[in-house]
């Protein structure tokens, strides 16, 4: 299934093809290209007076330092998390769980140009429109526990995950079809059948040309078929054919992991061992990193960066652009969000850059709809001269921010009454500070509306009212799909697996309808070009943020990093520490 100029053929084997994801494009935007390693301090320099000549709102540049040096194997490596999981179901999970690193996915993204790399499948291949057929690497070899003992993971494996992911057991399992949030990344699956132990065919209801892409996705790791018997409370009883087996689990306190010899990707993992230090703030986390307690630190802000650098001038900074975006979500159920001169006239009225500046200092990019790392996405210099984007033109968009309102029924935001929710631990951190600036700056604009805060304790309280749609407002944070028509239909489409705010549009799903059957990629990219245009001239049914700027450092002798980073690099702090390994200078 080509996404080229030309139509489908009877039988074309893809292997390697994907959204052709940053291309060209995606090098201008990121600065690509690998750095040799520096020191912290010259490496936080360079950034930072790299950040400093750039447009505002433009992103990072893309850093990924080679640590050069002889390789190591074995050894414990160690990061920070802010608590353990809690929810362990891939297919319901909201977010990372155990089975980003002791399961594995069907296919992989190129890190930088989200190009198909092979994985468990070693192959990929359209039989005719509907029907899909694909090769599993044999000899993939499951963890030495009970009752797994060391078998196969087979094709009757990945098709009870093709299948469960696309929530055809939700009845069965009586679990609600809305609770599969990934459904959207196998859109229009309706059989998937062992053909025989390295072969699935899989049947859709109709063409779809980002099916493929949809099985790079960052979360849809695989487990074995038996999972549903076993549960999916009790983590020490989970195996998978991941890099890593868990060993210790104490809720809260420590998630540890031991190396799986047999391993389907030879030479790996490296490490022998991978553990998380439960530390819930950053202050605690750079503190560890600092004393070397732990090897890698993610969400840095330009105050962590100059304190590390002093106290760790040998670690290894890597940083870009990311597909992960921040935004708020109104739902389409509370009466004034119905209307779309309201939806509007908040969009208006937001001033992104105090919002983003706030949370992340320079470095975040300007997103409308779409990731600018799409090549059909739009650049953050295009978006930052549209209305409501635009910090030149926001008093005149605020003042017709007003005049929206009011022509709508709610002068100065009067009987406008919204609760925004949000997690209050875990991920993501940034959702409350989001959702606090947002209210300070509608309470500003409109005083006469009422914008309160309601926080869950964790992720997991808050996925069930996300995954219900029962709140008015959410904030919190998207990783893009690795297709922008996947990513589209899931958060817009009326049937969408992410829609959580029920935005319903007949237009919208007639035109996602046909990107999706489309498979000539120029055609593909004229209907998500009038899809960004018509999401901010007639829709506007989410306030996306930013996309979110990534600041990563790993200590001095840790190498291999540079090989996952880039902006698909997918929970890579669970799913790729098996590429990392100790550098001896």
């Amino acid at each position: 299934m080509t996404l080229g100029t030309d139509r489908i053929s009877r039988r074309s084997i893809i292997s390697g093809m994907g959204v052709g994801a940053m291309g060209l494009a995606g090098a201008a935007l990121l600065g690509c290209g690998s750095k040799p390693a520096g020191t912290a301090q010259t490496q936080i320099d360079a950034n930072k007076q790299a950040i400093a000549n750039a447009p505002k709102g433009t992103g990072l540049p893309q850093t990924a330092p080679v640590n050069t040096g002889k390789q190591r194997e074995g050894g414990v490596f160690t990061q920070s998390i802010t608590s353990t999981y809690v929810q362990h179901d891939p297919g319901t999970a909201l977010a990372g769980n155990i089975w980003h690193i002791i399961g594995d996915k069907g296919l992989e993204p190129d890190p930088g140009t989200a190009a198909i790399r092979p994985h468990i499948m070693t192959s990929w291949e359209v039989a005719d429109p509907t029907t899909l057929v694909f090769k599993v690497k044999p000899d993939i070899k499951m963890h030495n526990m009970a009752p797994w003992n060391g078998r196969t993971f087979d094709a009757s494996d990945v098709a009870w995950n093709l299948e469960r992911i696309g929530g055809l057991y939700a009845e069965k399992l009586k679990i609600p079809l809305a609770s599969f949030q990934r459904a959207s990344m196998v859109g229009n699956i309706t059989k998937a059948v062992a053909v025989d132990a390295t072969t699935v065919k899989v049947t859709l209801s109709k063409p779809n040309g980002s099916f493929f892409n949809g099985l790079m996705d960052t979360r849809v790791p695989f487990a074995p078929k038996e999972m549903d018997d076993i549960g999916w409370t009790d983590p020490l009883k989970m195996g998978g054919m991941g890099p890593y087996q868990v060993s210790e689990w104490v809720k809260d306190q420590k998630m540890n992991f031991k190396k799986h010899p047999g391993y389907f990707r030879q030479g790996e993992p490296h490490f022998d061992e991978f553990k998380y230090l439960v530390i819930p703030d950053k202050a605690g986390q750079v503190a560890a990193f600092s004393s070397k307690q732990m090897q890698h630190i993610t969400a840095l802000t330009q105050t962590d960066l100059d304190t590390i650098k002093k106290t760790t001038p040998d670690a290894l900074l890597y940083t870009w652009i990311d597909t992960n975006w921040n935004h708020l979500r109104p739902s389409l159920d509370y009466g004034p969000f119905k209307d779309f001169r309201v939806r509007n006239a908040l969009h208006l009225a937001m001033d992104r850059d105090n919002i983003n500046d706030g949370l992340y200092g320079p470095g975040w990019g300007y997103q409308a709809s779409l990731s600018p790392a799409f090549p059909e996405g739009w650049k953050p210099d295009k978006v930052k001269g549209l209305p409501g984007f635009n910090p030149a033109t926001k008093v005149q968009d605020r003042a017709e921010a007003k005049k929206l309102l009011e022509a709508a029924g709610y002068p100065n935001g009067k009987g406008i009454d919204f609760e925004i929710i949000f997690s209050a631990a875990g991920a993501p951190a940034n959702a409350q500070e989001n959702a606090l600036r947002f209210q300070a700056q509608m309470q500003q604009v409109f005083p006469e509306m009422k914008v309160n805060m309601k926080p869950y304790a964790d992720s997991a309280a808050f996925g069930v009212p996300q995954a219900k749609g029962d709140f008015k407002m959410v904030s919190y944070v998207i990783t893009a799909a690795p297709d922008a028509v996947i990513e589209m239909q899931s958060q817009y489409h009326s049937t969408g697996s992410r829609n959580y705010g029920h935005f319903s549009d007949k237009n919208v799903d007639a035109l996602l309808d046909k990107a999706q059957g489309e498979l000539n990629r120029d055609a593909r990219g004229a209907l998500m070009e009038e899809f960004q245009t018509k999401f901010l001239t007639d829709w506007m049914p989410m306030y996306v943020l930013c996309a979110n700027p990534v600041r990563n450092m790993v200590q001095g002798n840790i190498g291999g990093y540079d090989t996952t980073a880039g902006p698909w690099y997918g929970y890579s702090t669970q799913s790729k520490v098996c590429r990392w390994f100790y550098v001896d200078k």
